[in-house]
């Protein structure tokens, strides 16, 4: 988003000070292959070794660093830096957590973890500004993306055939859980691109296949993620800024006020009766809530350390069989951001939520680009409410890796079609001038995506 990313504040490239503008050019063009390179297989790894997504967002991450270091142009807006200070501050007080953490190694090596995780997001939001051939970065990008939905589609059928040789457990369909969310999460933005990029029929039929794909597969937190972001969508396409400040400041109240809220829902013995009859998992995870509000109320300040959720004490107490009052956290991240850091971690976290909403509200992305940016933000945040640890690497980097690729769509998608919706002076009634929101029709011959 132009509202996150820069503004017209220019500086001459970091490389071009020490060599020549030739040499960093070079550097330019090789570290932006590097991330054409890195576009195609993310989504197939997330499929068959989501731990392998890591190496290689750390890979993206070096290219888009040397990207931004060759190429001149505009600095961090204001926005990215407060996001960069809002990290920095959660990282910081991570760190710190180590000295009353239940596990004082564990949340000093998670915070190893998330300082490289939060540098390679930062430097990739950045980077995804400097792209300078942004339609072949999407064309890779949209092909990585189908080339997941058909291994994930391919294994399903198979009942995990094609994901067997990279690991030794027993076929699964929770295994595709991974990559089923981050499909409902990158869906819409990738169908808007599409339309932008007169292809709305492929969009049309993309989007059905894979909207059908997430509903076979087992996880319910894509369906929920799906389905939430889609009526988020409409509500934006329409409403646009009122939408998303209006969600900037629920998501707040949610964040804030879920220990009083989320962690009590167990106690209502009719819901969760129903949601237990409903799906086993959902009435655990009421539970799991509940026991996750007693352990905030002992430490609403400071919390238990980062990433203690894991060794919180009475968590490995069986419930029922094969259920305990903590697997490994909350699967609720405003939840996991009090019992680990108190109000300071839950404070920034709702900051950076409302933050995301308010770029949305004010973004100049085409009207529909911009709505399912917003809506992919609803299904990521429907997700981590309601399912994924919020420290867990794949996650991390899947989201990080979204944004990345939203970002580069969203310069494709605003060069195409039309222009930025702008302010345009009218002559009317005898002269006189009315200032009128029109959109400016641009060459309907624009090139298309990948060209």
């Amino acid at each position: 988003m132009s509202t996150l990313i820069g503004h017209d504040e220019s500086v001459p490239s970091a490389v071009s000070r020490l060599t020549s503008d030739r040499t960093a050019r070079r550097i330019a063009t090789c570290c932006e292959a590097g991330l054409d390179v890195a576009a195609v297989p993310f989504f197939p790894l997330l499929v068959l070794v989501p731990r392998g997504t890591i190496p290689l967002l750390s890979v993206a991450g070096v290219c888009a660093a040397g990207l931004v270091l060759s190429v001149g142009g505009r600095r961090p807006s204001p926005a990215l830096r407060f996001t960069a200070a809002l990290l920095g501050c959660l990282l910081a007080w991570g760190t710190v957590s180590a000295l009353w953490s239940v596990d004082p190694s564990r949340s000093l090596i998670v915070a190893a973890r998330l300082a490289g995780l939060f540098a390679v997001g930062l430097v990739l939001a950045w980077a995804a500004e400097r792209v300078k051939a942004p339609d072949r970065l999407t064309f890779l990008l949209l092909v990585g993306l189908a080339l997941g939905i058909a291994t994930a589609a391919a294994d399903f059928v198979t009942q995990g055939m094609l994901g067997a040789p990279f690991t030794d457990r027993a076929y699964q369909p929770a295994a595709l859980n991974r990559a089923s969310v981050s499909f409902a999460i990158l869906l819409l933005p990738a169908s808007a691109v599409l339309v932008r990029c007169d292809r709305a029929i492929l969009a049309l039929i993309s989007a059905t296949l894979t909207a059908a794909l997430i509903y076979v597969l087992a996880g319910t937190a894509a369906k929920g993620a799906l389905l939430a972001g889609f009526s988020m969508g409409l509500l934006l396409y329409f409403w646009r800024a009122r939408v998303a400040r209006v969600a900037a400041v629920m998501s707040v109240l949610i964040i804030i006020t879920s220990p009083l809220s989320l962690a009590k829902l167990a106690q209502r013995a009719p819901l969760w009766e129903a949601a237990d009859a409903v799906k086993l998992s959902a009435g655990h995870r009421l539970l799991i809530w509940s026991f996750t509000g007693d352990r905030i109320a002992e430490r609403p300040l400071s919390g238990w350390g980062l990433d203690a959720s894991r060794a919180m004490p009475g968590g490995k107490d069986l419930i029922r069989p094969h259920q305990t009052w903590m697997p490994l956290h909350p699967h609720d991240a405003p939840l996991q951001l009090w019992l680990e850091l108190g109000v300071l971690g839950a404070a920034v976290f709702a900051l950076l939520v409302a933050l995301a909403w308010f770029a949305i509200a004010a973004t100049y992305w085409p009207r529909l680009f911009a709505a399912a940016a917003g809506a992919s933000l609803m299904a990521a945040l429907m997700a981590s409410f309601a399912s994924y640890g919020i420290w867990e690497e794949w996650w991390l980097g899947t989201l990080l890796f979204v944004m990345f690729a939203i970002i580069v769509m969203a310069r494709v998608a605003t060069s195409r079609g039309y222009a930025p919706v702008g302010v345009a002076q009218l002559q009317t009634f005898g002269g006189r001038e009315t200032t009128a929101e029109i959109e400016i029709h641009s060459n309907p011959a624009a090139a298309r995506c990948g060209s």
